[in-house]
């Protein structure tokens, strides 16, 4: 789930998108007792935009969209903080 995007930039139908992603690293190894804890690092995509398909132009609803597809994030910088 993405909490921030930090860019977004269109080359003709290709999207690149830098953003802070949830759950990407991992923060706290797993113990006997606990499973690891993930947190969030800042990472980035990019899909291909069909010709009739326009992006979202507030970030609430591009984050929104971002969310419901199915990306790979490739993690840039896993030592983000809040």
């Amino acid at each position: 789930m993405i909490s921030l995007i930090e860019t977004v930039q269109v080359n003709k139908n290709t999207v690149f998108v830098r953003a802070v992603v949830e759950d990407m690293v991992e923060i706290y190894p797993a113990t006997e007792y606990d499973p690891p804890e993930y947190g969030p690092a800042v990472c980035e995509t990019e899909f291909e935009l069909n010709e009739d398909e326009v992006l979202p132009e507030n970030d609430e609803e591009l984050i929104d969209y971002l969310n419901e597809l199915s990306l790979d994030w490739l993690v840039l910088d896993k030592d983000w903080n809040y």
